[in-house]
């Protein structure tokens, strides 16, 4: 994951009804859900390949299934040097992730009620207290050391997979902790063979302007002025890459932003074509 990633009124009618079933709801009933949803996409599947698009720069990751706790997950085998991970159990687990840490969610979360997400009805799983679960820190810039405290899941009720996630924690830089959020928003799930696959993540990143200590502003100015030493085409092609995120970095430095965000998209995916 980078390490630095909603409301549907009900008519009075059925108002009655819809409480009942909200208060029926539980973690561990949508945990449930999401290992039948998975198992059924995991089956005949042994491996896939997945090519993303970060910033430009296309990375290529080669994962294989296995078995864990008598439960299948796909494990990262092979990687390039700046491949993007969305795992939230373990940094080298890809799709079906949620098999290393379900039971941990469903012990310690709490249902929060259902939202709108987009067209998507989502359930909402929240974690009060992170220091209980063994989940991987979403990402966030490398000088930058998170803690998230809290987070929020919002599951879809039609596929059984994550819409969003949401964290809130502490960046602790130089300057001391400063509160940070990170929002995860996964879209356009496409069926690849049996797997549903998302080919849009977006990354969004709150707060970060107040945690830029001057270590951190010495390194972006040192950045701002390599690019200003490139050929012009050069300076252009980084530009181009480096997109809204660079204009966001400036509006942070002149004290004008406090978000940054990343998007991720799927290039390819190949199923059960084995490792290259």
């Amino acid at each position: 994951m980078v390490r630095a990633a909603r409301s549907v009124p009900a008519a009075l009618a059925l108002l009655t009804i819809v409480s009942t079933h909200l208060a029926a709801q539980s973690v561990a009933d949508i945990v449930a859900r999401m290992y039948e949803s998975y198992e059924r996409q995991a089956e005949g599947v042994d491996n896939y390949t997945l090519v993303q698009s970060v910033l430009g720069v296309e990375t290529t990751s080669y994962f294989e299934k296995e078995v864990i706790d008598g439960k299948p997950v796909f494990t990262l085998r092979d990687s390039g040097a700046s491949g993007f991970s969305l795992s939230l159990g373990d940094d080298d687990a890809g799709v079906g992730d949620f098999f290393l840490w379900g039971d941990e969610l469903a012990e310690h979360g709490r249902y929060a009620g259902r939202e709108q997400i987009g067209s998507s009805a989502v359930h909402v799983l929240a974690v009060d207290d992170l220091s209980q679960l063994d989940i991987a820190q979403p990402t966030t810039p490398d000088d930058m050391e998170f803690e998230p405290r809290t987070a929020r899941i919002f599951v879809d009720d039609a596929l059984m997979v994550p819409r969003r996630m949401e964290f809130v924690g502490d960046a602790r830089t130089d300057t001391g902790p400063h509160e940070v959020t990170v929002r995860v928003d996964l879209e356009n799930y496409l069926p690849i063979e049996s797997l549903l696959i998302p080919y849009r993540t977006v990354v969004n990143i709150e707060g970060l302007g107040a945690a830029i200590d001057p270590e951190m502003r010495a390194q972006l100015e040192e950045m701002e002025q390599q690019l200003a030493a490139m050929p012009a085409d050069q300076r252009q092609m980084m530009e181009r890459m480096l997109g809204p995120q660079m204009e966001q970095i400036r509006q942070m430095m002149a004290g004008d932003g406090d978000a940054m965000t990343i998007e991720v998209t799927v290039v390819d995916v190949v199923i059960n074509a084995g490792r290259e």
